[in-house]
């Protein structure tokens, strides 16, 4: 499985446990509950955002011919499989990563209605999604979006990126690392670094891929 699909639905599993454990609590201040039931809703809705990320790259893949999974949502050896055979038949590096070439060909395959791994015998009849990919706040979690978050410089080149609970991280050509924070449907960079002793709250998996080490 690739780093970082594998890595975001790991933070999608850690966030939902974390939202399971707010919600025992016993404490009858209202303003404790309050906060405990913000805190569920941001949890869910990173688990939905990630869901539907991990349904529209198996619903990509199977349009152009090259999974022949179920559409659930579950990235497993199956999927990984369909990301390398689709690098494989279009000219792509192997690595099973899902960067941003490697997206960029899916989108420009799908449009185009084009087989790209032959004729496969599926079980599950799919079509491919009709809709942009968002995280939580409403930030699409594409590399163009977030190239615009960093300052919108063509010349900018993501080596790989990830999305997950409001936040995107990765790291662009040259090895500097970025996490952005998403607000009012944009990616923007956070008014202090998220890394170091601002990090609490920030799933593992944006503090690990932006983050220097």
């Amino acid at each position: 499985m690739t780093r970082s699909l594998k890595t975001v639905a790991a933070a999608a599993a850690v966030l939902l446990v974390l939202g399971a454990a707010g919600c025992s609590s016993n404490d009858s201040s209202s303003s404790t509950t309050t906060e405990k039931a913000t805190t569920t809703t941001v949890d869910e809705a990173a688990i939905e955002a990630t869901i539907r990320f991990d349904k529209e790259i198996q619903s990509q893949l199977a349009a152009v011919g090259c999974y022949a999974g179920n559409i659930d949502g579950i990235i497993g050896p199956g999927t990984d499989a369909a990301i390398v055979a689709f690098q494989r038949a279009s000219g792509l590096v192997a690595d099973g990563e899902l960067g941003p070439e490697t997206e960029n060909a899916l989108n420009t395959a799908v449009a185009a209605k084009k087989t790209v791994c032959g004729s496969t015998s599926t079980t599950t009849t799919a079509k491919p999604a009709t809709t942009t990919t968002y995280a939580p706040n409403g930030a699409p979690c594409t590399a163009t979006a977030i190239v615009d978050g960093l300052g919108g410089d063509p010349s900018t080149t993501l080596t790989n990126y990830v999305c997950s609970g409001g936040y995107a991280a990765g790291t662009v050509t040259g090895g500097t690392k970025f996490i952005l924070q998403a607000q009012s449907g944009k990616w923007v960079q956070p008014a202090q670094s998220p890394c170091g002793t601002a990090s609490a709250g920030l799933p593992p998996i944006i503090l690990e891929d932006g983050c220097p080490a």
